[in-house]
């Protein structure tokens, strides 16, 4: 009688039970998680959850969908507007402080820690289509020419490469 030893995966698959994905196995620190909900806030809280969790998409989607790597697309400099001043410097050694106090006293504090949260878990629907990018909707710059329109969200147009 032959012996068959099965890998853990093996396993999991003849069983059908899951396995954690990369995003359920990674969640930022508090600050990290912080920053990134301060973010959202001073992007797009006055488009409300929707419009919070299109600009998480943008996010997930310039890391690659590499959770690891949300937070250090969210600090390069000038990536995000709302937080120019920080990611370029510009605050001193107060870096993001200013941005996460302001941003926390905002209505919608609990609901961007819910979507940051929702992005890091995994369970954020795309709404974007794959938009590595936005803008104001009435607002045209160069760097739109070579970038394709997948949705307009709020006051707030999502794009991405053609």
């Amino acid at each position: 009688m032959k012996t068959h030893i099965l890998s853990k995966m093996a396993l999991t698959v003849i069983l059908g039970v899951g396995i954690l994905n990369a995003a359920q196995a990674y969640s930022p620190d508090p600050w990290a998680r912080q920053i990134i909900a301060a973010c959202l806030i001073l992007e797009a809280s006055d488009q409300g959850e929707r419009g919070m969790i299109a600009v998480a998409n943008v996010m997930n989607n310039r890391a690659g969908g590499n959770p690891s790597r949300i937070y250090r697309e969210v600090k390069k400099p000038y990536a995000f507007t709302s937080l120019n001043a920080a990611s370029a410097g510009r605050t001193g050694n107060r870096g993001y402080a200013g941005h996460v106090t302001r941003a926390s006293r905002d209505p919608n504090w609990k609901i961007a820690l819910r979507v940051v949260d929702r992005m890091y878990a995994g369970t954020l629907g795309d709404l974007t289509q794959g938009a590595t990018h936005y803008s104001l909707v009435n607002e045209h710059v160069s760097w739109m020419r070579s970038m394709r329109l997948t949705v307009v969200i709020g006051s707030h147009k999502f794009l991405r490469k053609s």
